[in-house]
């Protein structure tokens, strides 16, 4: 139903935010690694959104890339993990770690999460391992980037994609340039990538 939701940012709290856009204040919850990601109070933010709904309940989930909403996508999957347990594990390791995690099926580290035992670590790294081949385990490039940055970076993908680029192949891409370099726009990311493409050839 929502894709993302872009708005002023007039509420900003660990765990939640309100954007508000067009009259309207959204409430969405938020893992921490968005939380660091989100500009001040008055700013313009953009989250990729979750709607998640139960016989009694309608919550708007809300990440600050769309890999983070994939991998909470991916926790839902897992039996007996809902979006409270999901939200916990992606505010207490980085999506680069939990691959990690998976690929090495280190049960202790993701044990140390709040809410997750010793048995659910073993479920969710056996029953994610098979999702997470299809999103490059084990090969994110970390890099740091301002809100502004990876709003820049989330518009350079569906650029990419748009153009007939496959998710897989300039997922690292992306992430190798923003590593080494400081976009002043989305545009500049999409050249460097389209060269690079280009390059290899």
């Amino acid at each position: 139903m929502f894709e993302y939701i872009s708005g002023t940012i007039v509420e900003k709290k660990t765990t939640n935010i309100v954007l508000e856009t067009n009259g309207i204040g959204y409430y969405i919850t938020i893992p921490i690694s968005t939380y660091d990601k989100l500009g001040e109070l008055g700013s313009v933010g953009k989250l990729y959104i979750h709607y998640h709904v139960r016989e009694n309940e309608q919550r708007l989930f809300g990440f600050g890339t769309k890999e983070e909403r994939v991998v909470f996508n991916s926790l839902l999957k897992v039996a007996g993990i809902g979006p409270k347990i999901a939200i916990s594990i992606l505010s207490g390791i980085s999506i680069k770690d939990l691959f990690d995690v998976v690929a090495s099926q280190d049960v202790e580290l993701l044990s140390t999460v709040p809410g997750i035992g010793k048995k659910s670590s073993e479920r969710i790294i056996i029953e994610l391992k098979d999702s997470f081949d299809d999103i490059l385990p084990g090969k994110f490039i970390e890099y740091t980037a301002t809100p502004e940055e990876q709003n820049f970076v989330n518009d350079a993908e569906d650029a990419l994609i748009s153009l007939g680029y496959s998710k897989s192949s300039i997922l690292k891409k992306i992430q190798k340039f923003m590593s080494e370099n400081t976009p002043s726009s989305a545009e500049d990311i999409v050249k460097a990538i389209i060269r690079n493409f280009y390059s290899k050839k």
